[in-house]
C-alpha cells in the first residue's frame, strides 16, 4: 500500500467527532477543547505529531545528535507554519539505541530545545525508552490560530499559486538547517486571505497534487517560474538529472505552498519578507494538473517526490 492510499484509508475509517472540525488530511488537526473558551465561546487547539528516524531523516553516522534534534522539531513546526498556526507547546518522545550515551542524549535535547526556543515554544514533557534499534524521535506540537486555520482544501479557480524560497537539492545540507516558515505564514495571513496552504516536505511533484485533491481543483504550473535552488543545479551537474527535476522531486524543502487571489499577490510582496515569494501558476476549475513550458506546450505533471510504500497486503 502506498502512503497516499494508506492516509486516505485512515481518513475514511476514522470516527467523526463534533469537537474535531479539522481531522485527518491536513497538516495539523483541530480540536475544540471543552471548558477552554475565548470571546467566541470556544478555542480551537491545533495538534500535530511527527517522527524523525535515524538513517531515514538524518544519519548519525554523519550528523550530530544536536542536528537530529533540531530537524525533528523543525519538521513538526513546519506543519504549524503550513496552517498559519502559532506553536504553544511541544511533547517529545525518543526511542534511544542501547548504546546511547548520556552526552548523546543531552546533545539531542539541546538540539530540540534550541529549535523550539527560536519560536518561544516550550517543551513541556515527553517520554524516553531504550531499544535495540536506531534512534527514533517523535515530536507532538500543540498550537492555536487567531483566525480559522488555513487548510489545504480552500483553493479556488483563478487563484495564484505561490511558493516561498527556492526548492531542490536539500540533501546537500538544507534538510538539516531549514527554518520553519512560521513568521512568514503569520505575516502573509495578516494581510491576505490565504485560500489553501501546506508545507513542501515531500517535494512539489508530490505535495501540489495533494493540495489540489483536497480542494477539488486543478492547476497549470509554468516550469520556468519554479524557483530552483542553487543546490539543485549543483546536483544536476553531477547526476545527469535536470535541475528542474530536482526542484520538483527531491523533497524536504520545508517551504510553503499557498494559493490566494491574484489581487493579493502585490500585497504580500509588499511585506518585504526576507524570503522570496514566487507565483508559479494558476488554479483551474478543471481537475487536471499540467506543467507548461516556455512555448506554451503542456505536459502531464511529473511523478516523483517522497512517498514510502509499505509491504504488499
Amino acid at each position: 500500500m502506498r502512503e497516499n492510499d494508506l492516509i486516505a484509508w485512515f481518513a475514511a475509517n476514522a470516527r467523526r467527532y463534533s469537537h474535531v472540525p479539522v481531522g485527518i488530511g491536513d497538516d495539523m488537526a483541530g480540536v475544540v477543547l471543552p471548558g477552554t473558551v475565548d470571546q467566541s465561546g470556544a478555542a480551537l487547539a491545533l495538534l500535530k505529531i511527527d517522527q524523525a528516524l535515524d538513517q531515514v531523516h538524518f544519519d548519525l553516522r554523519e550528523h550530530t545528535p544536536r542536528q537530529a534534534g533540531v530537524k525533528a522539531v523543525n519538521r513538526c513546526l513546519s506543519d504549524c507554519a503550513a496552517m498559519a498556526c502559532r506553536p504553544q507547546a511541544l511533547l517529545i518522545a525518543v526511542a534511544l539505541p542501547q548504546a546511547a550515551s548520556t552526552e548523546m542524549v543531552q546533545e539531542l535535547f539541546r538540539g530540540c530545545e534550541s529549535a523550539a526556543a527560536a519560536f518561544d515554544c516550550p517543551i513541556v514533557g515527553g517520554d524516553t525508552a531504550v531499544w535495540d534499534q536506531r534512534l527514533a524521535i517523535t515530536v507532538a506540537a500543540m498550537g492555536d490560530s487567531r483566525t480559522a486555520p488555513v487548510r489545504r482544501s480552500g483553493a479556488v479557480a483563478g487563484d495564484a499559486i505561490v511558493v516561498t524560497g527556492r526548492v531542490g537539492g536539500s540533501i546537500l545540507g538544507r534538510h538539516l538547517t531549514f527554518t520553519p516558515r512560521i513568521a512568514e505564514a503569520q505575516a502573509i495571513h495578516q494581510v491576505a486571505d490565504i485560500h489553501a496552504m501546506m508545507d513542501l516536505s515531500d517535494g512539489l511533484a508530490q505535495d501540489l497534487p495533494r493540495l489540489l485533491a483536497a480542494s477539488g481543483v486543478g492547476a497549470v504550473v509554468d516550469a520556468a517560474r519554479i524557483p530552483i535552488h542553487p543546490d539543485a543545479h549543483t546536483l544536476a551537474r553531477t547526476d545527469g538529472r535536470s535541475a528542474l527535476a530536482h526542484a520538483l522531486t527531491d523533497g524536504e524543502d520545508y517551504e510553503l505552498l499557498l494559493t490566494l487571489a491574484p489581487a493579493d499577490v502585490p500585497r504580500i510582496q509588499a511585506l518585504g519578507l526576507a524570503v522570496e515569494l514566487t507565483v508559479i501558476g494558476t488554479i483551474t476549475a478543471q481537475q487536471q494538473l499540467v506543467l507548461r513550458d516556455d512555448h506554451g506546450t503542456t505536459q502531464p505533471w511529473p511523478r516523483g517526490g517522497w512517498e514510502y510504500e509499505s509491504a504488499k497486503p
